[in-house]
C-alpha cells in the first residue's frame, strides 16, 4: 500500500480549524464568571457606582408580618418571597435592598347585633382577632413605594423587581398601580408574585386552602424549617375554624415546598433576564 502524503498546508489549515472547533466547545461549556450580587445596606458609593454601571437591577421583597394559624411564623411571606428573590438574584445579579415588612390586607366591617365590628383578612373566617398581623393603609404601602421606587430610578437603576409573599387583592392592586408608573421611562418597575400561575402536577397541593393550609406550611418550611411547629398544626379552634386541621399535617412535606421555591425562583430569574435583554442591560 502506497503512503498517502498530505501536504504542509492542508496539515495546518485541519490544525486550525480543529482547533477552532475545540475552542467553540470549550466556550459553550466552560461557563463564565459569575453574576455580580450586591446587599444595598453594605454598599459604599464606589459600589453603587460600580452596580449600576454593571447591572442595574435592583430586587425589592415586599411583604407584612401576619397570621398564619398556630403553626406558622409571622415571617412566613416575606421570608417565602425573599427566597424564591435570593435564589434568582444570585444567579441573574443586580442589588438586593432589605426586605420591607410592610403589607395591605382587606378591612371587613362587618354588623353583630348593634356593634360594628373590622375584621382583617382571615379574621372574616375566625370572627376574632387573629394575632401578630401588622398592615398598613393602601395609601401608605403606595406612598412608600412611590418613594423608594423614585429614589431607586434617580440612583441610576433600570429595572426594579418587587417580589411579593403576600397576596391579598388590595395587596397586590397597591403594587401593580405603583409599577404602571414605572412601565416606560428611565426605570421599569414590575412585580412577581410567587403563587401566581399553576405549577406542574407534580408540585401541587391538592385540596389545600392555600394561606396557613399545609401547602404553604410546605413552602414556609422549604425556606426554613425552624419557621414551622408541625405539633401545633390545627390544633386549636381558630385554625379549625378556617379549615386548618389537624388531621392535615401529614401532607406538609418541605422537600416539596423547597422544589416550588426553585421552581418559582427559576421563573422569575428567566423573567428577569428577558426583561433584562428587552431593556438592554446586557448580561450578567
Amino acid at each position: 500500500m502506497r503512503k498517502r502524503v498530505v501536504p504542509l498546508v492542508v496539515y495546518g489549515l485541519a490544525v486550525g480549524l480543529l482547533g477552532a472547533a475545540e475552542a467553540r466547545d470549550a466556550s459553550q461549556t466552560v461557563p463564565g464568571p459569575p453574576p455580580r450580587c450586591w446587599r444595598y445596606e453594605r454598599m459604599r458609593p464606589s459600589d453603587l457606582t460600580e452596580a449600576v454601571k454593571e447591572r442595574p437591577i435592583a430586587w425589592l421583597v415586599v411583604s407584612p408580618l401576619e397570621w398564619h394559624g398556630e403553626a406558622l411564623s409571622f415571617g412566613c411571606d416575606p421570608l417565602v418571597a425573599q427566597t424564591v428573590a435570593d435564589l434568582a438574584w444570585e444567579k441573574a445579579g443586580g442589588v438586593r435592598l432589605p426586605t420591607m415588612h410592610l403589607g395591605v390586607e382587606t378591612d371587613y366591617e362587618v354588623w353583630e347585633g348593634n356593634v360594628r365590628v373590622d375584621y382583617w383578612g382571615m379574621e372574616l373566617g375566625t370572627r376574632e382577632r387573629n394575632p401578630g398581623s401588622l398592615y398598613v393603609r393602601p395609601l401608605t404601602l403606595e406612598l412608600v413605594l412611590r418613594d423608594q421606587l423614585y429614589f431607586l430610578q434617580r440612583q441610576g437603576f433600570k429595572l426594579c423587581m418587587i417580589v411579593s409573599g403576600h397576596g391579598a387583592e388590595d395587596h397586590l392592586a397597591v403594587i401593580r398601580d405603583v409599577c404602571g408608573r414605572y412601565d416606560r421611562g428611565p426605570m421599569r418597575a414590575v412585580l412577581f408574585y410567587p403563587w401566581d400561575g399553576e405549577l406542574p402536577a407534580d408540585l401541587r397541593f391538592e385540596g389545600a386552602g392555600q394561606h396557613a393550609d399545609f401547602d404553604e406550611a410546605s413552602v414556609l418550611g422549604g425556606a426554613d424549617p425552624a419557621m414551622v411547629d408541625r405539633s401545633r398544626f390545627g390544633v386549636v379552634e381558630r385554625d379549625r375554624k378556617v379549615k386548618l386541621l389537624r388531621e392535615n399535617v401529614g401532607r406538609v412535606d418541605f422537600d416539596k415546598g423547597r422544589r416550588i421555591i426553585e421552581y418559582r425562583a427559576a421563573e422569575l430569574e428567566k423573567k428577569v433576564e428577558a426583561l433584562a435583554k428587552e431593556l438592554g442591560l446586557g448580561t450578567p
